[in-house]
């Protein structure tokens, strides 16, 4: 995981009165009183909940958007829809990320939180605190109208390496079974819950949920860390406990047993053997929709295919099978590891609404039915393997095909597809390199384009296509591609652009750029394309194609 560069000093201090900063010193509250205790809301022990990682770290240009100072290679597999509104500093941002959660059906935000006690002015973990107080801003103002969600602690334990605990360098990860290393554990837990109202506090029986990342981070743990923790979290929030959910990695006993690692390698399903009831609590199931880490520098990972949301379904359908009160869904977004829900350039609100589906059906109380299976089926079948290869243009701003001087087509995530009736030439008009399109089967001419599955594959967002053609003749040139569109098989695969790329015999170079709406790009055009260029029997020439999923002035 990567953190910010910005530097701003920040000071725990615990005698404070409200959230909030003084200067550059960051204050944390005070423990809550007990007429604010009293207002936390809970779930009880029948009420399902779906929760879900909300990684808030982001802001705009600065802050986990890029891997190099110069701005030119993205650290996201996947992209919001207008970068430049995202910042963990804006309650406005937050806001709109808690009203998708609310159409997702989703009840519980988990903040990934990375703040050291006493470290707060480390540049990596200046977001856990900076970014808290908008969102409870942003948690009010949707209160007051009706309904907000409700926030439980995702523990990011990686805090717990020595570089990042301890202001001095040198120190290895911290012990959790010595009595300064349970310290370090309980008071990270013990000050996001000072900076998080217990009015906004997700509760199952009165137990605010705290999960627990990977305890490899950590040098060593036992029972008595749980224990310190139980202990300490009673005495200062009048006799409460957390619930604590926790993975094998962990050898104590949590009170939920979970797993990380389904976005990559499938739902995470708890053992209920032996158990009856409408609703078992002897673990959390953990679901996500796919993982592609291919954008982070130094990155190995294997990866798992969407299939068109297909992988996402099937998770949901075998975690309702066994109707857990607690469904974890990894991540909402997680943009780098492409583990993502939430709303993106790419799918678009896709995956909020497949969420709704499901979290409705586990409401519902019921087993799924032979009908929600076969549409887990068609997705899986519909949804096209991608093709590992053109991982280099994962993290790509924008994509390009061109024709270099020497007469060489350059394809940098862009690729000419040949087929049949897409016939093609490498030649010159005038002095300009170019591709032009011959005759081939039909009247038509046609060339067809291939973008970098790692770059774009079976998705439900929005491409543009910026095309540099020569302007001979009448005939407009018209871009069709492989889009979302289901009423027709065929006609999906070639949806019309409109309007097409009007000529008007100016016998020049031209530039134009078209937007492609709900384009899938999984490959089902003649010869594996995305997209095509085509005209009815008249000349085509392009010198340059550049195709783009991010928003216009993005990286300036």
């Amino acid at each position: 995981m990567f953190h910010s560069h910005a530097v701003v000093i920040l000071v725990c201090m615990l005698a404070a009165g409200a959230i909030g900063f003084a200067g550059e010193a960051f204050v944390v509250p005070p423990l809550p009183t007990r007429e604010a205790l009293a207002e936390a809301p809970s779930f009880g022990p029948n009420q399902p909940v779906v929760a879900t990682h909300y990684f808030y770290w982001y802001r705009w240009p600065d802050e986990h958007f890029f891997d190099d100072t110069a701005h030119t290679r993205s650290n996201l597999r996947h992209h919001f829809p207008d970068d430049r509104a995202v910042s963990y500093e804006s309650p406005a941002w937050h806001k709109r990320q808690m009203q998708d959660f609310l159409a997702a059906g989703i009840d519980v935000a988990l903040p990934v939180y990375w703040g050291a006690p006493n470290q707060y002015e480390k540049p990596e973990l200046r977001f856990s605190v900076h970014g808290l107080p908008p969102l409870v801003q942003a948690l009010d103002e949707l209160a007051k109208k009706g309904r907000a969600p409700r926030i439980g602690m995702f523990y990011d334990t990686s805090m717990l390496l020595g570089g990042h605990a301890f202001r001095e360098p040198g120190h290895g990860n911290v012990d959790l079974r010595t009595d300064e290393g349970k310290d370090i554990f309980y008071r990270t837990i013990r000050d996001f819950f000072c900076q998080i109202p217990p009015r906004h506090w997700a509760c199952i029986e009165g137990r605010p949920i705290v999960q627990l990342y990977e305890a490899a981070f950590a040098s060593g743990h036992d029972q008595s860390t749980l224990d310190y923790v139980y202990e300490h979290f009673a005495r200062d929030f009048g006799g409460r406990r957390p619930l604590v959910v926790a993975g094998p990695s962990w050898s104590f006993k949590a009170d939920l047993s979970t797993g990380w690692g389904a976005a990559l390698n499938g739902p995470i399903l708890p053992d209920y053997s032996g158990r009856t009831g409408p609703l078992r609590t002897a673990g959390a199931v953990q679901i996500g929709p796919g993982y592609d880490d291919e954008p982070v520098e130094g990155r190995t990972t294997p990866t798992r295919d969407r299939l068109a949301g297909g992988y996402y379904a099937a998770s949901w359908l075998l975690a309702l099978r066994v109707r857990p009160q607690l469904v974890i869904v990894e991540t909402w977004s997680e943009l780098h590891e492409g583990t993502d829900i939430c709303e993106t350039s790419e799918d678009g609100r896709y995956y909020i609404e497949l969420t709704q589906r499901y979290s409705d059906l586990l409401r519902a109380g019921r087993d799924p039915l032979p009908e929600d299976w076969a549409a887990s089926v068609r997705l899986l079948l519909s949804g096209q393997k991608s093709n590992p290869a053109g991982r280099e243009f994962a993290s790509r701003l924008a994509l390009d095909l061109h024709v270099a001087s020497d007469g060489k087509p350059v394809e940098q995530g862009v690729r000419l597809c040949p087929a049949a009736d897409g016939v093609y030439e490498v030649t010159k008009l005038g002095d300009t390199p170019c591709i032009r399109a011959r005759p081939g089967v039909g009247a038509g001419r046609y060339l067809y384009f291939d973008v970098a599955d790692a770059y774009y594959f079976d998705h439900r967002g929005t491409l543009t296509v910026r095309c540099t053609y020569f302007d001979a003749g009448r005939e407009p040139i018209e871009v069709e591609f492989d889009s979302v569109v289901e009423t027709d098989a065929l006609a999906g695969r070639y949806q019309r652009v409109v309007p097409a790329i009007a000529r008007t015999d100016s016998q020049a170079w031209k530039t134009a750029t078209v937007v492609l709406r709900g384009a899938r790009c999984a490959n089902r055009q003649n010869a594996g394309a995305d997209f095509r260029l085509a005209v009815n029997g008249a000349d085509l020439a392009v010198s340059r194609v550049e195709v783009t999923k991010l928003p216009t002035g993005y990286g300036e």
